[in-house]
C-alpha cells in the first residue's frame, strides 16, 4: 500500500476525517484516531489517545506490559511523555486493505477496554507462570562460574 492509496481508504474507516497525506486524523466509534504514514521509511501508524498519566504506578506499568504480552493483538499500549496510547505500527508496503479494519478495531477497543478487560480483541494468548519460564543471560552465566568468552552460546540467551 502507499500512503496515496491509504488516504484514499481512509474515509471508509473514519467519520469527520480531516488531514493531508501522511497525518490524518478522524473518529471510529467516538474515539479520536490518529494515522501516520511514510512511503520513504516503509511505515505506518494508526494511534488514539488513552489519556494523561499524571503519575506512572509500577501496577498499571505491569497490567500495561502484561497486556501488550497476552491481551492485544495488533494494538499495544505505548507512552509519548506522560500520555497513554493505543498504536498499531506496520510496514506500509505490506498492509493489506483487509487488515485496516482489523487493526482501527483493536486500536479503539484497546482504548475502551483500558481499565476493564485491557484486551484489543477477544484472544487472550495463555499466560505461562513466572517460575515455568526461566531466562538466562551472559552474567548469570558468569555468576554460575562459566568462563566469559566462550565461544560458545556468547551473546545468545537461552530458555527453558
Amino acid at each position: 500500500m502507499t500512503t496515496q492509496a491509504m488516504g484514499k481508504l481512509l474515509d471508509s474507516y473514519l467519520t469527520d476525517l480531516e488531514g493531508q497525506p501522511g497525518f490524518w486524523r478522524g473518529v471510529r466509534n467516538e474515539v479520536p484516531v490518529f494515522v501516520f504514514s511514510d512511503d520513504e521509511h516503509d511505515r505506518m501508524r494508526i494511534m488514539a489517545p488513552i489519556g494523561v498519566v499524571e503519575e506512572l504506578e509500577p501496577d498499571l506499568l505491569h497490567v500495561l506490559l502484561q497486556a501488550n504480552y497476552d491481551r492485544a493483538l495488533d494494538a499495544r499500549y505505548a507512552m509519548r511523555g506522560n500520555e497513554l496510547w493505543s498504536v498499531v505500527v506496520h510496514p506500509l508496503a505490506t498492509l493489506a486493505t483487509d487488515d485496516l479494519p482489523a487493526m482501527f478495531d483493536q486500536v479503539v477497543l484497546l482504548v475502551k477496554n483500558t481499565g476493564s478487560t485491557f484486551a484489543s480483541t477477544e484472544l487472550v494468548f495463555r499466560s505461562f507462570p513466572a517460575d515455568q519460564i526461566v531466562i538466562e543471560t551472559e552474567d548469570d552465566e558468569a555468576e554460575n562460574g562459566e568462563a566469559e568468552g566462550d565461544d560458545e552460546d556468547e551473546g545468545e540467551s537461552s530458555s527453558r
